[in-house]
């Protein structure tokens, strides 16, 4: 097997002419800078124009631009990807403004308890497990047979108090 090695003079061609001009016209790399969170990004001019058009002429690295669905999706009401956009950049900002954490484990924590606390807050939709009636009942009805039970409620809804000796028998000592 053999390896062939080519250098920088082979690739960039010695004319304007030469074949590799061709080339790095369609693939011409130049740094773009987030103008959400400052984050500088190697890319193709084309695609630095594509996403320039997709967001109004600002450049987003594709954590923003998640970032930025993300806001469309979780704003109740319907927005606009301009609006997501600016939202996005004033908590980038306002992120920045802020500095760094005086105790960063102390940050750390209260971040991770906020995020917990919002997980038990949020609704949770219903999950039944792996051997529940409703995923039986859903694997029956794939299968062609019965249909689908609904969950209820306990049978004893409430517990009462009983009298111990109904259960320790006659006076044997039960306290």
């Amino acid at each position: 097997m053999s390896t062939s090695v080519i250098n920088d003079s082979m690739v960039l061609g010695s004319g304007p002419e030469g074949p590799a001009n061709a080339i790095s016209g369609q693939n011409e790399v130049d740094f773009a800078k987030c103008d959400c969170c400052g984050l500088t990004e190697e890319c193709t001019l084309s695609y630095i124009e594509t996403i320039r058009e997709r967001y109004g002429g600002k450049w987003i690295c594709g954590l923003c631009a998640e970032a930025v669905k993300d806001e469309i999706v979780r704003c109740q009401k319907l927005i606009s990807p301009d609006e997501a956009v600016a939202r996005h950049i004033s908590f980038c900002s306002k992120f920045r403004a802020a500095g760094p954490p005086e105790d960063p484990t102390a940050h750390l924590i209260r971040a991770m308890r906020r995020v917990m606390m919002r997980g038990l807050e949020s609704p949770k939709a219903p999950r039944s497990v792996p051997c529940s009636p409703t995923n039986k009942s859903r694997r029956l009805k794939l299968e062609g047979v019965g249909g689908v039970f609904a969950r209820s409620e306990s049978c004893m809804p409430s517990l009462t108090l009983v009298d111990a000796s109904v259960y320790c028998g006659l006076d044997e000592g039960c306290e």
